[in-house]
Parts: structure tokens; sequence; C-alpha cells
């Protein structure tokens, strides 16, 4: 399978909720949020600090896609070169975050991202690490997402609809471009390539609460354990037991993200029979404990 048949078939749905705003040096939190965030840089310079990686230097034309409950930070340099663009999000009902005052800064517009593979039902929110591409000027991407500022200036029937699709064709050109380098954060995106490996996949996906054991998803796929085994890191970068923790650690942050369930009931809802135990893989995995995370969460914005 190439790589135009697996992009091909991913649906990708994006929904632009923010327009950023930061003034003269200034810095603005986004918190742990429960889907991936894209941020395109539409003026301005600075920096995307996330969690555990060293800080991203952004300019206009850079698109960055953020994993789903990686807080991450948005900050301008501060220098002044130019004032920001004349926008009114609220004429497309996006959020207007601003942070700081003064002439220059930084403007982002930012959209919610969801992946979904053709013949998985399960959301694929694989992605570990942000992934990167810059826009040089006279790109002809960048053109069309250049057209933002105007529709953000002066908002019409239809604004909504058109940035959401320019920032899906963004998505689309940056998992291209980073398959094409051979980017390893999207290494889960390439091994969707090996179909034999799908329903073991799903089985992953859909009931990762479930005692599943490598000899247990060797059988789905219809091969020996060891070659199973082989194969699935080979495809994900992960051993199936590792990929179905990070699977299940996801699964308890948008629980605990959205529910009030008690962390014990969390904890079984994904497969963890002991809380203390459940407690320190989910910090191992998401730096905070449990409730902490939960407390970050009800007053992250967005």
């Amino acid at each position: 399978m190439t790589f135009d048949d697996i992009l091909d078939a991913l649906d990708v749905t994006l929904e632009p909720f923010a327009l950023c705003e930061l003034r003269g040096q200034a810095s603005l939190g986004m918190g742990r949020r429960s889907h991936a965030v894209l941020h395109y840089i539409l003026a301005g310079e600075g920096r995307l600090a996330v969690d555990g990686v060293p800080p991203l230097p952004v300019r206009p034309g850079a698109v960055i896609l953020v994993p789903a409950f990686a807080a991450h930070c948005l900050s301008s340099e501060g220098a002044r070169r130019g004032p920001l663009p004349d926008c009114r999000p609220l004429a497309m009902s996006l959020e207007h975050k601003r942070a700081g005052e003064g002439d220059g800064g930084l403007a982002a517009i930012c959209g919610r991202v969801r992946v979904v593979y053709r013949g998985l039902s399960g959301t694929l929110d694989l992605l570990r690490t942000p992934i990167v591409e810059c826009l040089q000027a006279g790109d002809r991407v960048r053109a069309a997402l250049d057209d933002l500022v105007s529709e953000l200036a002066n908002p019409a029937v239809g604004s909504k609809a058109l940035a959401r699709s320019l920032l899906l064709q963004c998505v689309i050109l940056l998992f291209r471009r980073r398959l094409q380098a051979g980017d390893q954060a999207l290494g889960w995106l390439r091994g969707l390539g090996d179909e034999s490996l799908w329903v073991p996949l799903q089985a992953i996906l859909d009931h990762p609460q479930r005692d599943h054991t490598v000899q247990d998803l060797a059988d789905l796929a219809a091969m020996s354990r060891a070659c199973f085994a082989a194969r699935f890191r080979e495809a994900y970068g992960a051993g199936p037991i590792e990929l179905l923790r990070t699977v299940r650690l996801r699964r308890a942050a948008e629980l605990l993200a959205a529910t009030d369930l008690p962390v014990k009931r969390v904890a079984s809802h994904v497969g963890y029979d002991s809380r203390s135990y459940f407690s320190r893989a989910f910090k191992a995995q998401h730096g905070v404990s449990p409730e902490a995370f939960r407390v970050a969460a009800a007053v992250a914005p967005g």
C-alpha cells in the first residue's frame, strides 16, 4: 500500500476554534486538550513549548500539530515586526485568546484535529511528538492559507467553512511531507499500510480494557506470536502491549477530563485492577497524577 493509498483512506476532521493573539513579549498557555491541536502562524515570530520537547521556533507559515493531552504554550518574541492582522474572530464564532500589550507580537489560528482510518472505527490518536512544517513564501498551500487573514478581517457567509477547508488541506500536506521525510512521529500512519495488522489493532482501539495478550492478538492476525510481535513493532514503532498501554492511558485521560468518575472507576474502565498501579502508569505517561490531571483539565481553556 502506497503513501497515496494511506492518505486517501484518512478521514480527517478539523474544526477551527480560536484566534490566538499575543502582543509584545507575551505567553499564552494552551493547557492539555483531549484532541490534537493544529496551529497555523499568521504573523509574528516566537516559540511553541510542548511537554518534554525543546521549544520550537515559529514564524509566519509555520504549521504545528500538537498531540492530544500535551500541555503547550505559545510565546511571542516581542520584536516589532509590523502590526498583527486586524481580525474579527467573534464574527466567525471563534474564541479570541489574547495575552500581552503593545505593538507587534504573534497571531495564530488554532483548530481541533481528529483522524480516523477507513476500516478502523477507533480514533487514531497515536501521535506522540509534535510535527512541524514551515510553508515557504510562494507555497500554494501557504498562499491559500494566507487568505485566512482576509477572511478573519472581513468575515462573510461561509468564512468558517472556508477556514476549515484550508486548514484541512494544511493537515494533509503536513502528513504527506512528513511521511515522505520519514518522520518517526508518523510511524503509526506508515504502519497502516500493513492490512494484516488491522484486526488486532481494531481490538486494541475498541476494547483496551480487555486482558489482551500478544498470543491472543497474534491469533487475530493469523500469525505466529513471534512473527506478529516483530511485524507489529516494525509497523507501529512499539510492541502490541506497549501500544495497548498507550491507548488505555489516553482513554483514561479522556474520562478524567470529561467525567467525574472516581479515579478507581476510571482505572477499572480502561483495564487496571489496581488504582495505585494505574496511578503510577498514568504519571509515567502524562507527567502528572490522575488527580492533578483532572484539576488541570477542568481549568484548561477550550
